[in-house]
């Protein structure tokens, strides 16, 4: 079993550096490649599991979230739903270990995985009506009672 820690605590472990799509896609790549792994538990430092995207920069259209909805478009297709599709090619268990807030796409990502653990102090919201987005990681139908959720398009 491995265990995979979002790790960036001052920041609600939140997902918007292309270089953390990229390091979440290589690792499953990793955990596809080694035979001897049977499980993935992942878990976030500190007081959340993932805040999902970097709220301050969606309001100010800053980062990733500046330019055309194109260039936009495009952002999301090479970054964030990348996730969904590294994790729908593991042939192993994904064990999410909610250990507190799991907002936006940080609850998308709970979603992706195939049995979910909320501690006490967990907390779940799907807000990108609030900011006038669409869900980013393109989960639908997904339900926290859901067994499994759909497989990405």
């Amino acid at each position: 079993m491995v265990t995979v820690l979002l790790n960036r605590p001052e920041e609600h472990n939140a997902l918007t550096d292309p270089a953390q799509m990229q390091e979440f896609g290589d690792f499953c790549a990793d955990m596809r490649a080694d035979h001897s792994v049977r499980a993935v538990i992942l878990t976030g430092a500190g007081a959340s599991f993932c805040a999902g995207g970097n709220v301050k920069h969606m309001h100010s259209r800053a980062g990733m979230f500046e330019g055309s909805p194109y260039t936009l478009r495009n952002r999301y297709r090479d970054g964030i739903q990348r996730i969904p599709l590294a994790l729908y090619e593991l042939e192993i268990p994904v064990i999410a270990a909610i250990n507190g807030a799991a907002i936006g796409a940080g609850l998308d990502l709970a979603c992706m995985c195939d049995i979910r653990l909320a501690s006490e102090t967990a907390r779940f919201a799907e807000s990108f009506v609030k900011l006038g987005i669409v869900p980013g990681m393109a989960v639908r139908g997904c339900s926290l009672a859901s067994s499994a959720c759909p497989a990405p398009p």
